[in-house]
């Protein structure tokens, strides 16, 4: 359960990180998407997340500030 509480928190944070600075994104996750439009943006974050390997969850949290403890 532990685990599960800490993955919860990088999925979070990660989350979090690219509502509040979109240009973190990859241009490419980016291109036609108006940032104003907050829901388009929310659901073009967690589609990125999701696709995201576990590894490279860890590598953008730890990039992006996020404890690694």
């Amino acid at each position: 359960m532990v685990q599960m509480r800490a993955a919860e928190r990088v999925v979070e944070t990660l989350f979090a990180a690219y509502m509040a600075a979109p240009a973190e994104l990859p241009e490419e996750w980016r291109r036609d998407l108006d940032l104003a439009d907050r829901p388009r943006l929310a659901r073009r974050t967690c589609d990125y997340i999701a696709g995201m390997t576990d590894r490279f969850a860890l590598l953008e949290h730890r990039r992006l500030g996020g404890e690694t403890g």
